[in-house]
């Protein structure tokens, strides 16, 4: 005895064009994806300085909150300020924390600004790069730091009416 199965064809093409493929998932973006970028462009007209040999929190404009799509993922931080030396021992430093504990080491942060000022002094642009791994997707504020690295020195971590720029990238894991 002969058994004959029929099915309907199927229009491949149609049926494709029927799937929403515009919106992946958070959850289904491979490793390495771009799930969000948060970022801040802004220009202070007062001086922000510290004399402190520690570091100081910046204050506000200088931090940036992500709140993120998935835990685990990397969130890469592009900072870019500009200080003032305002002569040849003005040296300071920045660093990021969390909201639990600093990212850059605890002493020097991410690196010395060059004591370069001259006696006149110089503007200078510093940039940051950094990275962490979100706990949760429970929102995280990105502050920034500064400290001078010479006692009785004033640090200009940015000079009145400069640009500085923020943005906080989140990677799928």
């Amino acid at each position: 005895m002969t058994v004959k199965v029929s099915k309907p064809a199927i229009n491949i093409r149609e049926k494709l064009s029927e799937l929403d493929i515009s919106t992946v998932p958070f959850q289904k973006m491979p490793a390495g994806s771009v799930v969000q970028v948060v970022d801040k462009l802004f220009t202070p007209t007062s001086h922000v300085t510290t004399s402190s040999q520690t570091f100081v929190d910046m204050g506000d404009p200088f931090n940036l909150s992500i709140s993120p799509k998935l835990s685990n993922s990397k969130i890469l931080i592009d900072i870019m300020l500009n200080p003032y030396l305002s002569g040849n021992s003005a040296t300071g430093a920045y660093n990021i924390h969390n909201g639990s504990v600093q990212l850059g080491h605890s002493s020097s942060g991410f690196g010395m600004v060059p004591a370069t000022g001259g006696s006149n002094g110089q503007f200078r642009h510093f940039n940051i790069n950094a990275s962490d791994t979100a706990p949760s997707t429970s929102t995280i504020t990105y502050r920034i730091y500064q400290r001078s690295a010479t006692s009785g020195v004033t640090f200009y971590g940015n000079h009145a009416n400069m640009t500085n720029y923020i943005r906080l990238t989140e990677i799928a894991q």
